[in-house]
């Protein structure tokens, strides 16, 4: 099957000469992406199958979410192929065609059955929709838990990781305070395994957070949320763990773009100190993505609601944002309209960055020859037209 997407609005990844938003033609077959075609010279190609217009619309990569916990009422932590299935469905129908599902702090045994169920859902093969599993906690700190439960945090131990290094395989990244006890130790055994680590829900100084990237910490966990900042101490200020990834090279910062979670001053602020290359948006969607005002879910057991567009907790949880209730092409839009940066490096921060993060850079992330064909087309009042998976229309 051959298709070529005409009169679009290709956006292509900034580090090409090209890189931008331009019109012109994607030639697709099989299911890859085998030419770009700049406007004007599509004529030329013959033979294709299917012709799709764009009518202008701007033609994009399929977004990467590396943090995604679930939507619709359904949580990664169900751990059923069901319960992954509709979360995918739902987040690939909003232009996020590759997902990580993502764990709240829990117990072992609940941990297990999500990597279980990871192994299964991986041998059904589901096109690149899903990708792995995100252990977020329980090896954080009490004074940033956020809307994780207090008894469920807990320090490394040896027999607790040996269980979950059994399912190595689908185990993407984990997420830790590398402040605690035995935690540098683990992020060392992590790394060595080939799974990313990503310091977050921490009370780091900038001392503490500098030894966990140097045993191999790679990236943080919802920038500016859960984290340490500057503080006061006598007789001057000290750096937590937000400004150590800001300013340390190569230390990828997860952003949750919402309008929410940071306002855009600080997101503009990261991008300035990052580079649109180390910054990755992420949705942190809950099981409250796509319920509307009013709707209430469970966050690993505790009470959801969705106010204002957003997700909390209930008071007698101490009311405190419980991830977010948007898919990640929101983010998209934020980083554009309010922040004010170019919209082929706010599509990079949710493709090819990330992917990039995932090792999959090869096969997803932009609009390149010999890459995987999953598409979004939108319109330019950010209304999503249409997805593609591996060519095929959602």
């Amino acid at each position: 099957m051959k298709t070529l997407f005409k009169n679009a609005r290709l956006i292509l990844p900034p580090t090409e000469k090209s890189g931008g938003s331009g019109c012109g033609s994607l030639l697709v077959e099989e299911g890859v992406i085998r030419s770009v075609v700049p406007s004007g010279e599509d004529d030329s190609i013959s033979d294709v199958d299917q012709i799709i217009d764009c009518y202008g619309d701007f033609l994009a990569p399929g977004l990467v979410d590396l943090h995604c916990h679930g939507a619709l009422g359904r949580d990664a932590m169900e751990a059923t192929p069901e319960a992954f299935r509709e979360i995918l469905r739902y987040h690939a129908s909003n232009g996020t065609t590759t997902v990580v599902l993502t764990t709240v702090s829990s117990s072992l045994p609940e941990m297990l059955a999500v990597l279980a169920c990871a192994e299964q859902c991986r041998d059904e093969a589901l096109d690149f929709l899903f990708a792995g599993i995100h252990l977020e906690g329980p090896y954080f700190s009490l004074l940033r838990r956020g809307a994780h439960r207090a008894q469920m945090l807990r320090l490394p131990s040896e027999g607790e990781i040996s269980a979950l290094l059994d399912h190595a395989g689908m185990i993407r990244r984990m997420t830790l305070a590398p402040e605690l006890p035995g935690s540098l130790k683990l992020i060392r055994m992590l790394s060595q395994k080939g799974i990313s680590v990503s310091a977050g829900h921490s009370d780091a100084t900038e001392e503490e957070a500098l030894a966990g990237f140097d045993a191999g910490i790679t990236q943080v966990t919802h920038l500016h949320n859960a984290m340490s900042s500057i503080r006061k101490t006598a007789p001057d200020s000290r750096r937590g763990l937000a400004e150590a990834a800001l300013e340390t090279p190569g230390i990828l910062c997860e952003l949750i773009a919402d309008g929410i979670h940071v306002s855009p001053e600080l997101l503009r602020e990261a991008w300035m100190s990052k580079g649109w290359g180390q910054v990755a948006l992420v949705s942190d969607a809950t099981a409250g993505a796509g319920l509307g005002e009013g709707g209430a879910f469970d966050l690993g057991s505790l009470p959801c609601c969705i106010e204002g567009g957003a997700a909390w907790t209930d008071q007698e949880n101490g009311r405190c944002l419980a991830g977010s209730a948007s898919v990640l092409f929101e983010g998209i839009k934020t980083m554009v309209v309010q922040v004010g940066i170019p919209i082929e490096e706010a599509v990079a921060m949710a493709s090819l960055v990330p992917a990039r993060s995932l090792g999959l850079e090869g096969k997803l992330g932009s609009l390149a020859p010999g890459k995987i064909a999953n598409l979004m087309r939108f319109s330019n009042q950010w209304e999503i037209q249409d997805v593609w998976i591996r060519g095929k229309k959602l």
